[in-house]
């Protein structure tokens, strides 16, 4: 049994990263909110908690490397930003979150609604993947040229490991998300003709994919 007046580690380090979390909201939360409890403190469990303190804790240093200032972020992007990066638990799918936070916070990169939910849905095999589409469209300076850059199925399955099956799983949840798009939707090249083809066997970046891995960066 605790003895009155004492204090556990747990609350210690709780009392500890509240005032972390309230310095990082100074500012882009409004006063009211804040003042009513914040919106990290509404029934969630200790290891929800700390998920929210790691990533906002990376965020920090992301917002004072960039050398930015903070700015308000409206509350539906940064509710769902918040609860939903709090059940996250793997570490590099943490630090897109602390990215997307960072960028929502500085402005740095547009940051709308809909990224959060993206977010939220991928897989870090997923993720992994757009991370090395974007590696190489990004060297195309081209916006016409880039938006139809080809990647091919075997070639991802041999760098990722990947059986067909669950090749396929991935990038049609891509497609899903539109993030990725099959050639059909602007066609494939036969000689000099365009020609619309569903695969999953030949896939391209969409624009809205390639916007969306910048904001997690």
């Amino acid at each position: 049994m605790k003895a009155k007046g004492s204090i556990t580690k747990q609350e210690a380090e709780l009392e500890i990263s509240k005032e972390e979390v309230d310095s990082f909201f100074k500012g882009i939360i409004p006063q009211f909110v804040r003042d009513a409890g914040g919106i990290l403190s509404d029934n969630v469990r200790f290891w929800r908690w700390k998920n929210q303190v790691k990533i906002i804790k990376q965020a920090e240093v992301i917002v004072k490397e960039s050398g930015l200032q903070k700015k308000e972020v409206p509350l539906k992007v940064l509710v769902p930003l918040i609860e939903n990066s709090s059940l996250e638990e793997e570490e590099t799918m943490q630090l897109k979150w602390a990215n997307l936070l960072a960028n929502a916070a500085t402005g740095k990169v547009n940051v709308t609604p809909n990224y959060v939910a993206i977010l939220n849905e991928l897989s870090p095999l997923e993720a992994q993947l757009l991370d090395i589409l974007y590696d190489n469209v990004i060297k195309e300076s081209d916006y016409q040229k880039r938006k139809t850059m080809q990647f091919g199925k075997d070639k991802v399955c041999e760098v990722l490991g990947l059986s067909s099956e669950s090749f396929d799983l991935i990038i049609e949840n891509l497609f899903r998300l539109g993030l990725c798009r099959p050639p059909g939707s602007t066609g494939i090249m036969f000689g000099d003709s365009r020609v619309a083809l569903q695969t999953t066997s030949v896939f391209e970046l969409t624009t809205l994919g390639f916007d969306f891995v910048t904001a997690c960066r």
